[in-house]
């Protein structure tokens, strides 16, 4: 059932690029990409809201501060990860950017074998290494970074690897506390919390722009509604999936089946060419997850 799981939060997750795709080109200011995800992580708190009162769960509502504290640090984490994207996407370090949420997941791994025992075994080590390989081929390191990268991008980068992973950590971290508590409230306050944090950071942004004009949404708003559900069910997806399968098992997987799927829906539907590097590295991602899931 995990695999179903995490192939369904993959859907989802591709669906949820492919509007981002198409809306890229309305957004260029921090404000105005502040403003359209606060509007997606507000979308998606009434989503999960939806489906507490209509799955007759209201009472679970009430949480206790330890899932309270859980969905805190996945809140911040989301929040912190859309904000900090942001800026390395603006520092021109986009392609470094798959490399380091590759590197966050070292962040569940050692969480969950330090606090929940749970087991790293070779293959799975090796799996990791070849699968860091695939990242670094096809973000092609050495021919699209044209100047080298200074230290507040690396810094940026950094940070926006280990936002990435405590984002994963605290899915993780819910399925071993939560006590009966349904995903949609945890998803509920994950959402409430990081709506609250980036509609600071939409203001703040707002206010030290020179330009006042805010993006119409008008144009976007279907395609932001469709990734604000495909967000949704994202995280709800591959929190499910955490309940079924080792932090070795979901995260690399995670992460290399966004990367391939991504890859495939650039091909196919805005024409990107594959180059040599794009097929060897796809080749290695699925060298990766036969070594992590079978060997």
């Amino acid at each position: 059932m995990g695999y179903l799981f995490l192939l369904a939060s993959l859907i989802t997750g591709a669906t949820k690029g492919y509007c981002g795709k198409k809306t890229s080109g309305y957004v260029n200011e921090y404000k105005d990409a502040m403003l359209v995800n606060a509007i997606r992580m507000m979308l998606c708190i009434f989503i999960g809201l939806g489906m507490i009162v209509f799955g007759g769960k209201t009472k679970f509502l009430h949480i206790n501060s330890t899932i309270l504290a859980v969905s805190l640090l996945s809140g911040v984490a989301n929040a912190s990860f859309v904000v900090l994207w942001l800026v390395a996407v603006k520092k021109g370090a986009y392609m470094m950017l798959d490399v380091f949420c590759m590197l966050g997941i070292l962040i569940p791994l050692i969480g969950c074998a330090v606090f929940f025992r749970e087991t790293i075994r070779l293959n799975h080590i090796v799996g990791m290494g070849i699968l860091f390989i695939a990242v670094c081929i096809m973000c092609s390191y050495n021919n699209s970074i044209k100047s080298k990268l200074t230290i507040s991008s690396l810094a940026v980068l950094l940070l926006c690897g280990v936002s990435n992973g405590f984002l994963d950590f605290s899915q993780k971290l819910f399925t071993k506390v939560s006590q009966g508590v349904p995903i949609a409230v945890f998803n509920f306050y994950t959402y409430l919390f990081s709506t609250a944090i980036l509609s600071v950071c939409c203001f703040v942004c707002w206010k030290n722009s020179d330009n006042k004009t805010l993006i119409n949404i008008k144009p976007i708003f279907l395609y932001i509604l469709i990734m604000s559900v495909c967000l949704f069910l994202y995280s709800y997806f591959k929190t499910l999936a955490a309940r079924y399968l080792s932090s070795a098992q979901l995260y690399p997987l995670s992460q290399s089946g966004s990367l391939i799927l991504s890859t495939m829906m650039s091909a196919a539907l805005f024409h990107e060419r594959l180059n040599i590097k794009c097929v060897v590295g796809i080749a290695l991602s699925f060298a990766a997850l036969i070594v992590i899931n079978v060997l």
